[in-house]
């Protein structure tokens, strides 16, 4: 398993790709949640990107890395691709979609969810909103994802 370090460092050069492409994109997942300093570690990269970008971001990332074979499982994700790139995997959903008790919820990233970026090894990395995974991880039933968030988003008012 690659270290933080090395997963940040492939993090920061997928984004200055994406950036240069003028690409809509943004963390999610545990990567956004770690960036956000509120988990300790995180697995892979999970990046959301545009519906209508998540073509060309499929080919920026076969110059970089090697496409796996993959199943969206419980998700109806229009665009989902993984990457593994300089051995770190990298999950692209573009059309984010997730299947729940038979109904399905549109989760795609807007521009107007991204609010906060943050700088990694002098390059911007946009982070998809808080709220947003709030609600994602409920659908998911990821209970302990839901308790970080609401605690982060609480915090304000418990001080």
């Amino acid at each position: 398993m690659k270290t933080t370090e090395e997963k940040i460092q492939v993090l920061s050069e997928i984004a200055k790709r994406l950036n240069e492409e003028k690409i809509l994109w943004a963390a999610g997942a545990s990567v956004m949640l770690y960036l956000r300093n509120l988990v300790s570690e995180f697995n892979d990269l999970d990046l959301m990107v545009g519906e209508d970008d998540a073509l060309r971001v499929r080919e920026i990332l076969l110059k970089m890395g090697t496409l796996k074979e993959s199943a969206a499982g419980s998700y109806a994700t229009e665009h989902f691709y993984e990457f593994t790139i300089d051995g770190v995997d990298v999950d692209i959903m573009g059309g984010f979609r997730i299947v729940k008790d038979g109904t399905v919820y549109d989760c795609h990233l807007k521009s107007e969810d991204i609010k906060d970026s943050i700088l990694v090894n002098g390059v911007i990395i946009p982070l998809d909103s808080l709220r947003n995974w709030l609600h994602y991880y409920k659908l998911m039933g990821r209970s302990q994802r839901v308790k970080v968030i609401r605690r982060h988003l609480l915090k304000p008012y418990l001080d």
